[in-house]
């Protein structure tokens, strides 16, 4: 994880990000087909059933991905 624009906690231990990834990072949840430039939207969680990171999606631009920070910041 690089450069993050956004973390809101959403509860028992979980967090909805907006940020970049890495590329191995990407790659082990399985989204290489979203490319790895750009903004994610992930959720990463540390209870004990469900760790590690979920990737919702994707940004489409870094104008999207600033316009989704301020929707979660509110």
């Amino acid at each position: 994880m690089d450069d993050f624009l956004a973390t809101k906690s959403i509860g028992n231990g979980r967090n909805l990000h907006i940020a970049s990834l890495a590329k191995h990072t990407i790659e082990d949840c399985g989204a290489a087909h979203m490319g790895y430039e750009g903004y994610f939207v992930f959720e990463a969680s540390d209870l004990p059933d469900r760790s590690g990171i979920t990737i919702f999606g994707k940004a489409a631009s870094y104008e999207a991905a600033l316009a989704l920070a301020d929707i979660i910041a509110a």
